[in-house]
């Protein structure tokens, strides 16, 4: 079975709280780890991966990492079908 790893050496969030943002790759990574494989082998989404975009500011790092997880993959996944494509 395909599993897609991720590792974040440094991963800099400009405008969020040192206190949210510290340390908070290794949760970004396992995040978009679970995205990706799950994509490749066209499981379902984690269910957290299905939470609806907040209206207010995330004030949780479980909720941060699933946020930055989900834009980077929505971002990640458009450029490599685009680049399969050619």
């Amino acid at each position: 079975m395909t599993r897609i790893d991720i590792d974040i050496e440094h991963l800099v969030l400009r405008g969020v709280p040192a206190e949210l943002a510290d340390g908070i790759g290794p949760l970004v990574a396992e995040r978009l780890s679970e995205l990706a494989t799950a994509d490749r082998r066209g499981d379902e989404q984690p269910r957290w991966a299905a939470a609806p975009r907040r209206a207010r500011p995330v004030t949780d790092r479980e909720g941060l990492a699933a946020q930055v997880a989900r834009d980077t993959w929505a971002t990640a996944r458009d450029r490599i079908r685009e680049g399969a494509s050619r």
